[in-house]
């Protein structure tokens, strides 16, 4: 019997905005959200370690932190995990000791405006050599991470796109060896994986499922939804994994 609902993702799986805009991870925010939704019909305790912009290696590193701490409280077959992964094009830079979103569109913001010079620098050369390839490349070894970290300790999981699809790679920079060739076995993974939701079809993201649907600008809100937004996704979410939370 599952009793924990273990939630990871950037801002559209923390309810970003359902409060007020530009509220983060108020209480409302996280009751509102889908995996609040979810875990109250359920009645899963719901812990959640999503937060704004975080992008998918933070998803990592926070979901094995967070793992590890409920395995020393809970057995494996009482959790259940779902991740909303992040744009693939998301990354951090720390500099004097503080952490810095790099997320693309930033541009004009009030929070780059406030960046130190040497960030907004660091910020303009990151954008410049972004490469759609090597961000692909990269999210392929955080699936592949992830998937073996709940595998290795049974723990159910189901996975969906936040904002984008997966798309296969043409070349892999992180390969030297074998000449720089991706790893196509780690993509047909993906697409024959029954527990993430349509990886590689666009219409099935998150945003942009919901963005057909709803006004995702209700109160000058920054691409997110409110909570009957939300409650669909919930919705949607439960046809593939109502029957493991009962």
């Amino acid at each position: 019997m599952k009793k924990v609902l273990y939630v990871n993702g950037c801002s559209h799986s923390c309810g970003a905005e359902i409060s007020y805009r530009n509220s983060l991870r108020e209480p409302l925010d996280l009751e509102m959200s889908w995996g609040g939704q979810i875990a109250k019909k359920y009645n899963l305790v719901h812990v959640n370690d999503a937060f704004s912009g975080q992008c998918n290696t933070a998803i990592l590193s926070t979901t094995i932190q967070g793992i590890n701490k409920l395995l020393q409280y809970y057995a494996p077959e009482e959790i259940f995990v779902i991740i909303g992964w992040s744009s693939f094009d998301r990354t951090y830079y720390i500099y004097n000791e503080n952490k810095f979103m790099f997320v693309p569109g930033i541009h004009g913001t009030d929070g780059y405006k406030e960046w130190p010079r040497p960030v907004k620098v660091a910020f303009e050369h990151w954008v410049s050599g972004e490469n759609k390839d090597d961000n692909m490349n990269r999210f392929s070894l955080i699936y592949e991470s992830m998937t073996n970290l709940l595998k290795l300790n049974n723990i159910n999981y189901f996975y969906f796109n936040s904002i984008q699809s997966v798309s296969e790679s043409t070349k892999d920079f992180l390969n030297v060896i074998d000449n720089y060739n991706p790893s196509a076995y780690l993509f047909d993974k993906m697409k024959n994986d029954k527990n993430y939701l349509e990886p590689f079809n666009n219409e099935m993201s998150y945003y942009n499922y919901l963005r057909q649907r709803y006004d995702g600008h209700i109160g000058g809100r920054n691409h997110h939804f409110l909570s009957d937004a939300q409650s669909e996704w919930a919705s949607i979410l439960e046809e593939h994994i109502g029957k493991y939370l009962k």
